[in-house]
C-alpha cells in the first residue's frame, strides 16, 4: 500500500484559514466594537504668476507642491518632494499651475539646462559680486531653494519667492501666533512643525513687518539695474518696492556665510534662527546669522553707491536710505527686535468669523469622538450589530472541532481515492475514519456513503485563453469531489459550478506535474509540482440550528494554492509552500435561501499571497499556515556569505555601436549585465526639463539590464529588458555610480534569504559629504555580502472585503462595510489600510472601498514603514450630519470629518544617505555612510499628529508628561485621556 495522498497533519494547515472560525466572526465583533465628502474641497486649478528674486533670474526652475491635510509639503518619499516644474522666463517670471483650494508651496533653483546652458542670476551690488560686475549675469545651479507658502490663492494672483518669504516660509511651518491667554489657553508664538492657513498668513504679515515691507509675498522688489523704470510708479509703492529691492541685494551678499551640511544656505540658517527667536530676529551685534544693522547698513551702502540720473527715482532712492538710516541707527545691540503680526481680523477680514466657527466644530467634534464607539453608528444600530456578532461568534465556536474534522476528511478522501485507483482497487480503510460509512469503486469513480459523496477524475483545463473546455491532456489533473460531508450535525455540500449543464470550474483537488499526463500519477515516480485544493461552490450550515435563531449558513467559493519546492540540497522529498488563498463567501441566515427570506447577511472576500512561496524550502512537507512576519530560519540577519557578489566591466559592440557594460553576479540571486549605448543629439521633443523648448538639443544615451546565464567567466546573455532613455552624456562610471546610490548594486536581494548588503569601494566624500563609487574595475573582483533583512516567509499580502447588511428585507437598513488591506514583504516593511464604512448608498471602488452617499459614516486609516525610516500613520474619521455642541452654548449640524496624520522618524543618530538638488536642479541621493542601514529607535510617543478639520489644519496632538494633549493653533489645548 502507498503512503497516504494527505496524513491529517499535511491537511492541519488548513483548520488555521479564516475558513475554520467562519471568517467573518472576528469581523463583526471588531465592528461592533468599534461621501459625499461635503467637508472637502473639490480641486479647482488655477494659474499663479509667480517671480523670482528681482525680475533677475533667467530660466530658473520653479517647483510647485502640494501641501496635503496633514500640513506637510506633499513627497513622494521622505525627503523627496512631489514637485510640478516651470521655468521662468528672462525676468525672472513663470506661469504656474495649482489647486487654488490647498496651500501651495514654492521653491525655486538654478539649474545646467540640457542644452548646455544654465540658469543665471544678475549681480545687484553696485561694487560687484566678486568677479562679476554689477548689472552682469552670472550661473547659479543648485541654489538658491528661496520657498515661498501661500494660503487663499486666487486665479492669476502675484506671488514672489524670495528670501524674505523663505524666512516667511520656514516660520509658518515652524510657528503659529496665538492672540490670547486663559486657564487653558497659551499666548505668543507656539510651536507646530506644519503648515496652516493661518500661520502662512501670520508668518508672511511677521516677515513683512520686521523688514517693513507692506507685503513680502506680492510687492515686486526692484531691480536695481534698472532702476530707472520706477519713474513712473506710485510714491508709495516705488518706496517700498526699492527698499524691498535694497534688502534682496545687501542679502546677496550674503555677508560672509559659510555653509554646513544641516544649514546650506544663508537663508535657511537665518531662518533658523528666526525660528529659534520666536519670530524675531537679533537687531545688533550678536552671533547669529544675521544682524537687522548689517543687513540695513549694507542696503544703505549699496543704494549710496547707485547711479541714479532721473531726478524722481532720486528722490526715490534718497527716501529709501533715510528711512533705512534711520532704522539702522535705532537697533539696540545684543536686543532681539519686537515685532507681532497683524491681527487675525486684519489678515482675515469676514473669514474671521470662519476660522473661529472652524475651531469651535474641531473641539466639538474631537468631544463626540470621544465615545465614538457608541456614536459612529446611529441609535439602537450597536445594539443591533452586537447580537448579530454573537450569534456568529457563538456558531463558529461551537463548530470549531466540527470543521476540524470534515476538512480532515477532505485529506484522508483524497488519500484513499488515489489509493484505489494506483492500486486499481482500495485499500483497506482506516478505523479513525469518523466520515466513512461505506465506498464502492468502480474505475475511475469511487462512491462514498451510500451515493452521500463522489469522487472521480478529469484532465484539468488550465489553459483558459483557447477554445478547448475539455482537454485531453493537460500538465494538472482533477480529482472531483461533490456530496456532502457531516461531522455531529455540521455539514459541508460540496458541488462543482456549471455552465450549460458542463462542469465550468470542478471542486475537489488539482495537482499540478512537471510533464503533460492524461490521468493521475504516482506521486513517486512523477512528483506533483503544486497542489490546489479547490472548492468552487461550497455550503457550510449547522443542521442543528436551522429553524433556530442561530440558524446560519455558509456559501461561497474557497481554494488554496501549495506551491512545491525542491531540497536545495537533493537529499529529500518536495516540500509544499502555501503561495495563494482565495475565499468569496456570502453568511446569511437562512439556509438555502434561494426565495430571498433571509434578513441578515454578510459578504466575506479573502485573498491572500506568499510572495517567497517558490524560494523557501519549509521544515515540514506541508508547510504551516505563517501568515505574516516569519522569517527564513536558516538566514538570520548578520549572516555572511563570502564571495556573495562578482562584478567587472568593460565594452561590447552590439548592432555595429560599442557599449559600455558592467557585468554583476550574485551567487543566489540573478546576474546581469547593464549595457550603457554611445552618446546621442536628440530634439528635447517632450521638454523633459520643463523650460518650453522642445526643439533643443539635448544629450542622451540608452541603458538596458540583460539577464545573464552561465558561468561569471564565461556569461551568455538570456533577454534583455527594455532599453531606457537617460538625458545625459554617456559615461559608465557616472552611470554606475548613479544606480548605485539607489542601492541597485549594494543591496542585491537573493531569493528565500534576503537582502544582504555589499560594501563597495569609494572614494573620499565630497565637500557635501557625498560618498561616490572608486573607479570600476575591468577584470573580475569579488565582494562579500552581509544579510541586513531577512525574508520574509508565509504571506507576504492579504485583502479582506466584508460587507454586513442586518435587514436585507429593508431598502433602507443602513449597510456596514469594511476593506482591510496588508503588505509585508519584509518585516520592517508593513503598509495596512483599513476602511470601515456604514450607511453609505454606494461604494467607491477605487483603491480602497470606501462608502458613499448622504448619511455616510467612514473611518480610514493607513499605517506604512515602507520607507524604512519613517512610520506614516493616517486615521479619517468622516460623519454626517453630526450635531456639534459649541462652546457658546449652541448647536451646529454639519458633515464633520476629522484627519489625524503623522510622520515618525525611526531613525536614530545618522542617515545612510540623505536627498540634495543637483547641477541639473533634480533630486540626487546623497550616501553619507556606506553601511547597510542607519541605527533605529522607534519612540511611538515621540509622534505628533497633526489634526485637520473639514480640509484645514487646527492643531496636533503630542504626549507630554505622560499625557497626550491636544494643542490647537488658537493657543488653547486639553488632555485625550
Amino acid at each position: 500500500m502507498t503512503r497516504p495522498f494527505y496524513s491529517v497533519s499535511r491537511l492541519a494547515v488548513i483548520n488555521t484559514l479564516p475558513v475554520r472560525r467562519w471568517a467573518v466572526i472576528p469581523l463583526i465583533a471588531a465592528l461592533a466594537a468599534c461621501s459625499n465628502d461635503d467637508s472637502r474641497s473639490s480641486v479647482t486649478t488655477i494659474d499663479l504668476d509667480v517671480q523670482v528674486g528681482q525680475e533677475d533670474f533667467d530660466k530658473a526652475m520653479v517647483r510647485r507642491v502640494t501641501v496635503d491635510e496633514t500640513g506637510m509639503p506633499s513627497e513622494v518619499q521622505p525627503g523627496v518632494l512631489n514637485f510640478a516644474r516651470f521655468t521662468t522666463d528672462d525676468e525672472g517670471q513663470a506661469v504656474v499651475t495649482a489647486d487654488g483650494t490647498e496651500i501651495v508651496y514654492l521653491d525655486v533653483y538654478g539649474r545646467e539646462n540640457n542644452d548646455g546652458t544654465s540658469t543665471t542670476r544678475r549681480c545687484q551690488l553696485v561694487d560687484g559680486c566678486g568677479s562679476v560686475a554689477f548689472g552682469a549675469q552670472y550661473s547659479i545651479v543648485a541654489a538658491p531653494g528661496w520657498r515661498s507658502v501661500a494660503a487663499g490663492i486666487e486665479d492669476g494672483q502675484r506671488i514672489r519667492v524670495t528670501p524674505l518669504t523663505d524666512l516667511a516660509a520656514q516660520l509658518a511651518f515652524d510657528r503659529v501666533f496665538s492672540e490670547s491667554s486663559g486657564t487653558q489657553q497659551d499666548a505668543g508664538w507656539l510651536a507646530t512643525g506644519f503648515y496652516s492657513v493661518y500661520s502662512t498668513l501670520q508668518a508672511e504679515s511677521q516677515v513683512s513687518r520686521l523688514f517693513g515691507i507692506d507685503s513680502v509675498q506680492s510687492r515686486e522688489p526692484a531691480d536695481l539695474t534698472q532702476i530707472e523704470e520706477w519713474r513712473g510708479a506710485n510714491q508709495t509703492e516705488a518706496q517700498y518696492s526699492i527698499r524691498y529691492g535694497a534688502l534682496l541685494a545687501a542679502w546677496q551678499s550674503e555677508l560672509s556665510y559659510t555653509s554646513t551640511t544641516d544649514l546650506p544656505s544663508f537663508a535657511s540658517a537665518v531662518a533658523a534662527d528666526l525660528v529659534a527667536n520666536d519670530g524675531q530676529l537679533i537687531q545688533r551685534g550678536g552671533s547669529q546669522t544675521l544682524s537687522m544693522y548689517d543687513l540695513y547698513d549694507a542696503a544703505v551702502n549699496n543704494l549710496n553707491a547707485l547711479d541714479v540720473t532721473d531726478s524722481t527715482v532720486s528722490g526715490y532712492v534718497a527716501s529709501v536710505i533715510s528711512q533705512l538710516q534711520s532704522e539702522r541707527d535705532a537697533f539696540v545691540d545684543g536686543d532681539l527686535t519686537s515685532i507681532t503680526p497683524a491681527s487675525l481680523s486684519s489678515l482675515l477680514g469676514d473669514e474671521l468669523e470662519d476660522y473661529q466657527l472652524g475651531i469651535q466644530r474641531t473641539k466639538a467634534f474631537v468631544q463626540e469622538l470621544r465615545d465614538y464607539g457608541n456614536s459612529f453608528f446611529e441609535e439602537g444600530y450597536r445594539a443591533q450589530l452586537d447580537s448579530y456578532a454573537d450569534i456568529l461568534r457563538g456558531v463558529g465556536e461551537d463548530n470549531a472541532e466540527n470543521l476540524d474534522e470534515i476538512t480532515t476528511a477532505v485529506a484522508e478522501i483524497a488519500g484513499f481515492y488515489r489509493d484505489c485507483y494506483l492500486n486499481s482497487g482500495c485499500p483497506s480503510v482506516s478505523p479513525e475514519w469518523q466520515w466513512y460509512q461505506s465506498h464502492t469503486y468502480s474505475a475511475p469513480v469511487l462512491t462514498l456513503n451510500g451515493g452521500g459523496f463522489e469522487v472521480s477524475q478529469a484532465v484539468a483545463d488550465i489553459n483558459l485563453l483557447d477554445d478547448n473546455d475539455a482537454p485531453s491532456s493537460s500538465r494538472a489533473i482533477d480529482i472531483l469531489m461533490k456530496g456532502t460531508l457531516v461531522a455531529n450535525g455540521l455539514r459541508l455540500e460540496l458541488d462543482h459550478t456549471y455552465s450549460n449543464d458542463e462542469i465550468s470550474s470542478p471542486s475537489g483537488l488539482r495537482i499540478f506535474y512537471e510533464d503533460t499526463v492524461t490521468v493521475l500519477q504516482d506521486e513517486v515516480s512523477d512528483p506533483a509540482l503544486a497542489y490546489q485544493i479547490r472548492w468552487t461552490d461550497f455550503t457550510l450550515y449547522d443542521a442543528d440550528d436551522v429553524g433556530t435563531a442561530n440558524e446560519t449558513e455558509l456559501t461561497g467559493a474557497f481554494s488554496i494554492l501549495y506551491q512545491g519546492v525542491d531540497d536545495p540540497d537533493g537529499v529529500s522529498e518536495r516540500r509544499f509552500n502555501i503561495s495563494e488563498v482565495v475565499l468569496n463567501s456570502r453568511i446569511s441566515d437562512v439556509y438555502e435561501d434561494d426565495n430571498g427570506t433571509d434578513s441578515n447577511i454578510t459578504t466575506v472576500f479573502l485573498t491572500a499571497n506568499a510572495n517567497q512561496a517558490s524560494e523557501f524550502y519549509p521544515e515540514s512537507e506541508f508547510a504551516s499556515f505563517n501568515a505574516f512576519f516569519e522569517r527564513a530560519p536558516l538566514y538570520p540577519e548578520g549572516t555572511v556569505a563570502n564571495g556573495l557578489v562578482q562584478y567587472r566591466t568593460g565594452t561590447q559592440t552590439v548592432n555595429g555601436r560599442e557599449t559600455q557594460y558592467l557585468d554583476y553576479f550574485v551567487d543566489g540571486g540573478d546576474d546581469f549585465r547593464y549595457r550603457f549605448y554611445p552618446t546621442v543629439m536628440r530634439e528635447d521633443v517632450s521638454d523633459v526639463d520643463g523650460d518650453g523648448d522642445t526643439e533643443e538639443l539635448i544629450a542622451t544615451h540608452d541603458y538596458e539590464a540583460c539577464l545573464l546565464s552561465g558561468s561569471a567567466e564565461s556569461p551568455v546573455i538570456d533577454r534583455c529588458q527594455p532599453k531606457q532613455r537617460l538625458n545625459a552624456e554617456q559615461d559608465l562610471q557616472n552611470a554606475v555610480n548613479e544606480l548605485w546610490q539607489l542601492g541597485v548594486f549594494s543591496r542585491p536581494e537573493v531569493p528565500g534569504q534576503g537582502v544582504y548588503f555589499v560594501e563597495l569601494p569609494v572614494e573620499a566624500a565630497d565637500e557635501q559629504g557625498c560618498l561616490t563609487l572608486a573607479p570600476l574595475p575591468g577584470s573580475l573582483s569579488s565582494l562579500d555580502g552581509t544579510l541586513y533583512r531577512s525574508a520574509q516567509l508565509g504571506l507576504s499580502s492579504a485583502r479582506f472585503t466584508s460587507e454586513a447588511v442586518l435587514d436585507y428585507s429593508s431598502a433602507t437598513e443602513p449597510k456596514t462595510l469594511v476593506d482591510v488591506q496588508v503588505t509585508a514583504p519584509y518585516s520592517e516593511q508593513v503598509d495596512v489600510s483599513v476602511s470601515l464604512s456604514h450607511d453609505y448608498t454606494s461604494v467607491n471602488t477605487t483603491g480602497l472601498y470606501r462608502g458613499v452617499g448622504a448619511d455616510l459614516d467612514r473611518l480610514i486609516f493607513d499605517f506604512s514603514t515602507e520607507s524604512g525610516t519613517v512610520e506614516a500613520t493616517s486615521l479619517s474619521v468622516f460623519k454626517d450630519g453630526v450635531e456639534l455642541s459649541l462652546a457658546d452654548g449652541t448647536t451646529d449640524t454639519v458633515d464633520s470629518e476629522i484627519i489625524l496624520g503623522s510622520n515618525l522618524s525611526l531613525v536614530d543618530g545618522a542617515p545612510v544617505y540623505r536627498y540634495i538638488v543637483g547641477d541639473d536642479g533634480e533630486y540626487r541621493r546623497c550616501v553619507v555612510s556606506n553601511t547597510a542601514e542607519p541605527s533605529f529607535n522607534r519612540d511611538p510617543q515621540q509622534a505628533v499628529y497633526v489634526l485637520n478639520y473639514r480640509d484645514k489644519v487646527y492643531g496636533k496632538v503630542v504626549y507630554e508628561s505622560g499625557v497626550w494633549i491636544i494643542r490647537y493653533i488658537d493657543g488653547t489645548w486639553e488632555s485625550l485621556n
